[in-house]
């Protein structure tokens, strides 16, 4: 976000005590700031050295600095690991946190880590391997994004936007601990040669022909529950391998919006608890009809603070500021919600001509945006 550099004339006395409330704020901030759990990840030149968490010694901080997550991901999260369960699937509305949580896991369980994001055109040979052509007219097996990453937490975010159960089909005797055959010679030409296999636990000293996985490897996905019914399902039998976070919007929505203009210093007066906000209100209205977490209204407010700076996002808006939520509703909010239904659409649009004072004009205008994606 681009910040506004405040000017102060010292000599004048609201402007010295305007400059001493600013930096309290900002102190303020600063001292409820904890930075997120550095990572290697997966462009850093350092080897992975095998430096990985124990099951009984994971423990997962509070994600304090992401605003509105329920303290229930972090506890099943370190409970689900603690347990022995090696795979986690975070799954829910769209924008609330997942992969950054993702993310934060990759780093807190091993020095180095992978992120890939879910594709239509995967196939099994882009995560497990197949033949391909290696040089000098010949073909042999090239391992997939997977087994190239086998010593390290795998976190592949969006799955179901693959076809998940024939990309990683393999895999499924490999997740419930059994060896998987995999239908590739090491010698192409050979039809004695050894066949690829991919082993459920680390083996020192594995042949070629075996890939083991290192004491890191883990898979991490994410889901967003808003594309189960458009994208590709999971089977039963994947699911079970998976321990399930899910990920929800936060409960208390004007909450959100007052502490996250609290901590990016967007607050005028802080405001009493409890609060109510009009985006607040704008927000319930959409989520009464497809829920969505925080990320696209993080996006309009940091939007609207550059269209109309000094904006309180505690108070009604003035015509100024109401052009800026609108524009930030067609950047982020409209393209989430294709495909609602017309009394759906209705009511989103009453609630954010009460909520933000629209005028007949704007009321008219947004509710034609949101009609026509409705179904």
């Amino acid at each position: 976000m681009t910040e506004r550099i405040p000017l102060y004339d010292t000599s004048q006395p609201d402007d010295l005590e305007r400059l001493g409330r600013d930096l309290e704020r900002a102190y303020d901030i600063a001292a409820r700031a904890i930075p997120a759990p550095v990572a290697a990840g997966d462009d850093e030149d350092e080897d992975f050295e095998g430096e990985v968490t124990a099951a009984a010694d994971i423990a997962i901080p509070d994600f304090n600095d992401l605003i509105g997550i329920d303290p229930s991901v972090r506890r099943q999260i370190e409970a689900a690991l603690r347990a022995g369960k090696r795979h986690l699937m975070l799954y829910g509305p769209p924008g609330t946190g997942k992969t950054e949580i993702a993310r934060r896991l990759g780093g807190l369980l091993a020095r180095r880590w992978k992120l890939i994001t879910g594709s239509a055109d995967w196939s099994s040979q882009d995560i497990i391997g197949g033949y391909q052509p290696i040089g000098d007219g010949k073909i042999g097996f090239v391992p997939g994004v997977l087994l190239q990453n086998f010593d390290r937490p795998l976190i592949i975010d969006e799955l179901n936007r693959c076809d998940i159960d024939k990309v990683i089909g393999p895999l499924f005797t490999v997740l419930s601990g059994q060896a998987s055959t995999l239908p590739y010679r090491a010698e192409v030409a050979d039809l004695e040669s050894e066949q690829f296999v991919i082993l459920p636990h680390p083996k020192p000293g594995a042949p070629p022909h075996e890939y083991a996985p290192g004491p890191a490897w883990r898979l991490i996905a994410t889901i967003n529950s808003i594309d189960k019914a458009s994208l590709y399902q999971m089977s039963y039998a994947l699911a079970r391998r998976f321990g399930w976070i899910y990920v929800d919007a936060p409960q208390d929505l004007d909450g959100f919006v007052v502490e996250f203009a609290r901590r990016n210093a967007m607050l005028l007066i802080d405001p009493p608890a409890e609060t109510p906000t009009p985006l607040g209100a704008l927000w319930r209205a959409v989520n009464d009809v497809r829920v969505v977490g925080p990320a696209p209204i993080i996006d309009l407010m940091r939007t609207a603070a550059i269209l109309s700076p000094g904006i309180d996002f505690t108070v009604a808006p003035t015509p100024a500021e109401r052009t800026s939520y609108l524009d930030g509703i067609d950047l982020y909010l409209i393209p989430m919600l294709d495909g609602i239904l017309s009394h759906e659409a209705n009511a989103i649009a009453e609630a954010a001509t009460v909520a933000l004072g629209l005028a007949a004009e704007e009321a008219a205008t947004l509710k034609r945006r949101l009609a026509a994606l409705a179904i």
